[in-house]
Parts: C-alpha cells; structure tokens; sequence
C-alpha cells in the first residue's frame, strides 16, 4: 500500500512495524538496552551496548540466527584472557570481531577482539515517511581506544523499511590518531536451526562444503576459508522453506570464512566476510592487518535478505 492509503487502516503505524527501544531485565543479560525491529516480516534485535550487533532474528516467525547457550550477556562480564570470550559470546545474526585481532588470542589481546562487548555512543533511530517508504534506520558508534594506543571508531548504521525483506548493514571504521593505525575487522554471522537443518545447503561456497546434516554427537568445528571472485559476493543458508543471504563487497572484505558447527547444542553455520583469514599471531606475523592512515576511513558494506520458496 502507498502511505495514504495504509494509514485509512491503522492508527500508528507502531501497530504493524517498526523500532522499540527496550531494555533487557534478567540474568546476565540485566541491564542491556536492546533496539527491536520490525518490518512487519523481518524481526530483529540489535544490542547498541554489545556494539551494536544483532542478536536474534526471525522472518514471519521463523527464526534463522543461532543463540549460544550463552544467551545475551551484559558487556560488564568480558573478559580478555584466553579464550573467556566464548562465555559471552550469545552468537546471534551478526557478532563484530577486530579492531586489533580476530581469531585465537595472542600475548595481548583475547579471542576476536575487545569491540564486540563495546558498548555505543551517540544511538540514534529513525523511523519516518519517506515518500511512500517508511524507512527504519538505526545507528550508533563505537570506540576502540587507549592513552597512549589506538583511536579507532566504527560508526554504524542498519537499515531497511516498512514490509522489506531485506536490511542493509554499513560501516565506517575511522582512524581518529595521528599516527598509522593497524586493524581487522571480521563479521561472524551465525545462522541457526530451523534455518540449519539435516538437508539444508550452504551456498556461494564450493559443494564438497555445502552439505549440513543433522547434529552430531561429539563433532567438532570446521573453519574453511573460501574463495569468491567478482566485486560482490553472494553467500547464504538454503533450506526446502526458506534462504537467507548475504552480500558483501569484496573491496573492503577481500576474505570469506566458513564456520561450521555441527554439534549437538553448538549447532550453527557461521557465514564471516572478513578483511583477513589470518587469525591471533599469525596476522602480524603475516602482515596482514589493514592500515589507516590518520583520520583515513575505510567503509564496509553488507546486506542480507531472506527469500521463502
């Protein structure tokens, strides 16, 4: 419907879409502020204090994003050491990995990096006519800093509009010093069950890689990096109801990595654009960090969209 006439059927188009900011209330999650979209299709939740994030998402009612036994956890409980990450990591649609490492811990910094339990700044939502569009847009920034080290800034914004299938999630990472800045940044999408089940198919990767079976008492991750050509890249989860899909440009995320966890609870395809494929020690030692120079921006850009059959 245009706008004049959708509005003959509804009050407040609250009604039928759009954002709710909420916060969390219970266990290790108390406390976490939490932006709610609906599009009236898409569902999802975006954590502005765990770096603006997206935790659960469904698509009329369906869910496809894995949540850790972990569930949602307050960014006070982070800890760096080792491999401690993984008691905070929820999963969820999307977790950020970087600024300063991605992949196993290393002398100085845990597994993945500080910014995915970096809570944002300068939040901002709209939600308003545009045209005959009501456009939902989301946004907020994230520091990477210390005295004496780094000044780095994600600004983010996510966006889609009223009945859409689709959303759009960019960045801007900033180098806010005055010295050469090194980065990675790594997108760890976590897709799960009803979406990833016995017969469903990873695509865009090649087909000795695509199956997905059932869980597996005992299986272990499987991380395979993977090759794709042209500008932009098309990768997803397929199943006999519905895809999910996401599309990167390959000049800011030159990587893809593959997770793939068929385990029993741990039961999830990660899909990760990346900036590298190298992991902890080895992105120095192979010089594979990105450099900003000061104040050099460098943007980045995905879009998923689910499909049902």
């Amino acid at each position: 419907m245009k706008k004049t006439e959708l509005l003959k059927h509804i009050g407040s188009v609250s009604q039928i879409g759009g954002v709710r900011d909420v916060i969390l209330n219970d266990g290790k999650a108390k406390g976490v502020r939490a932006l709610e979209i609906n599009t009236g299709k898409l569902r999802l939740t975006v954590l502005p204090d765990r770096c603006m994030d997206i935790a659960q998402a469904d698509y009329c009612g369906r869910a496809f994003s894995w949540i850790s036994k972990t569930d949602i956890t307050a960014p006070q409980y982070y800890n760096k050491n080792g491999l401690e990450w993984l008691r905070g990591f929820y999963g969820g649609l999307v977790t950020t990995c970087g600024l300063k490492n991605i992949g196993g811990p290393t002398e100085t910094q845990g597994l993945h990096g500080r910014i995915a339990n970096t809570p944002a700044s300068n939040v901002s939502i709209f939600q308003d006519w545009v045209g005959d569009d009501y456009v939902i847009k989301v946004s907020g920034e994230m520091r990477e800093s210390a005295v004496f080290g780094e000044n780095l800034v994600i600004k983010r914004t996510i966006t889609t509009k009223l009945f859409s299938d689709e959303f759009t999630l960019e960045d801007t990472v900033i180098n806010e010093g005055f010295a050469d800045e090194n980065f990675v940044l790594c997108y760890h999408c976590n897709f799960g069950y009803p979406l990833v089940c016995d017969g469903a198919k990873i695509v865009g990767v090649p087909d000795e890689i695509a199956d997905i079976t059932a869980p597996i008492h005992g299986k272990e991750e499987e991380c395979i990096g993977v090759e794709h050509t042209g500008d932009i890249a098309t990768a997803g989860i397929e199943n006999d109801e519905m895809g999910v899909y996401i599309t990167y440009k390959r000049d800011t995320m030159p990587e893809f990595l593959v997770w793939k966890m068929l385990g029993e609870s741990e039961y999830t395809v990660g899909l990760e654009p990346r900036t590298t494929n190298r992991g902890g020690d080895a992105i120095a030692e192979n010089n594979a960090f990105t450099v900003l120079k000061p104040f050099e921006e460098y943007k980045s850009h995905l879009k998923f969209s689910v499909k049902m059959k």
